[in-house]
């Protein structure tokens, strides 16, 4: 006999705290996962966000008092005719950039038609035009379950994803960077990881440091002086490092930080988030390079799949030179209307020929 999903909608973080417990158990036994969609990362951001957010349409499914499927949306203050994934567009200065939006889910035998349909029937109700997704994989589940609906929707190729993959991507990077490491070891530098609250402390506010240094010198703003994006993760740094997925890695001269590598373990992958070095440090041993090394290193000892950049532009060529693998990112956009769907999709067809003329 089959099991009956129904669909319930979380407003706000009062009714998200209510479902903690399922949640969690949710991400202990789902097949598909991944940090962006996590209690923590949706809790925390919904807190240090809120003057942003309009209201939550978190759509959790259950089968009887199991909840079996996630996916959390909200409606920006600033576009109340759109609901978008968790942590993603934002105002630019002070984005988080959530990636692989997908649906938390217990397993590809959950029927997704029914949500599905509380969704489209939630457009129509919240005055919706769309819905729209700004990272989302070939393989994602969100992807292929549109694909088979009836919805109007719009697929835009919009960046790349570079990846290490494991074992042999990581053994090729490791390969590349030995004269890196052995010129780091006759100067004295160490590379070591956070595993307590005051190695993240010291090690979190050097970052910030590091990544300011480097991005004002090259006349550009830096993210972590935006007060809601540098809290907000230094509070999920704090929960990542409880629960282990918090894969942050640096280099040490003496007592001196001199790069940071913040990464996020995300399902059987670490994803590369953040970093910040001392470019002027003598001699150079390419900070970025040899901590990318070790996290690559590390996800190889601990046996997962990859190393993961993060999306990337479409000419990215630093992480394409260290990456074994990529993948293309889309942005996915459901149509409340025909009308909308057509109007967007003159819209791409207008860019494209723009930037033919502009090339």
């Amino acid at each position: 006999m089959n099991s009956v999903i129904s669909t319930r909608i979380i407003n706000n973080v009062h009714e998200m705290k209510a479902i903690r417990s399922s949640w969690l158990e949710l991400e202990r036994n789902a097949q598909f996962k991944s940090a962006f969609n996590s209690f923590d990362w949706v809790s925390t951001w919904a807190e240090f966000y809120t003057e942003h957010i309009e209201k939550l349409l978190i759509f959790t499914s259950w089968d009887a008092e199991a909840l079996v499927c996630v996916l959390p949306l909200y409606i920006s203050k600033s576009n109340l005719k759109t609901a978008c994934y968790i942590g993603s567009y934002e105002p630019t200065d002070i984005e988080t950039c959530s990636e692989a939006q997908d649906f938390l889910m217990r397993s590809s035998a959950v029927d997704v038609s029914e949500p599905l349909s509380v969704i489209q029937s939630t457009m129509r109700k919240e005055g919706l035009n769309s819905i729209r997704l700004s990272n989302v994989s070939p393989n994602a589940l969100i992807l292929s379950a549109v694909e088979r609906s009836d919805f109007p929707t719009t697929i835009n190729l919009v960046r790349r994803r570079y990846l290490v993959d494991i074992p042999d991507g990581a053994e090729k990077l490791i390969r590349k960077t030995k004269r890196l490491r052995n010129a780091a070891l006759r100067a004295g530098m160490r590379i070591c990881q956070v595993t307590t609250e005051h190695d993240l402390e010291r090690v979190f506010n050097a970052l910030i440091t590091l990544n300011r240094k480097r991005w004002i010198s090259r006349g550009y703003k830096a993210i972590f002086d935006a007060h809601v994006f540098r809290e907000f993760h230094r509070n999920i740094a704090r929960k990542l490092l409880s629960t282990g997925s918090l894969s942050m890695l640096y280099l040490e001269q003496g007592s001196e930080v001199i790069g940071v590598n913040y990464g996020i373990r995300s399902n059987n992958t670490v994803i590369f988030y953040q970093s910040g070095f001392d470019e002027d440090k003598k001699p150079n041993v390419s900070p970025g390079k040899l901590l990318h090394s070790a996290q690559a290193q590390k996800a190889r000892e601990q046996s997962l799949s990859h190393y993961d950049f993060m999306s990337s532009s479409l000419d990215e060529t630093y992480k394409q030179s260290l990456a074994s693998s990529s993948e293309p990112v889309y942005e996915v956009e459901i149509h409340a209307h025909k009308l909308t769907w057509v109007l967007a999709k003159f819209k791409v067809f207008a860019r494209k020929i723009k930037r033919r003329l502009v090339f």
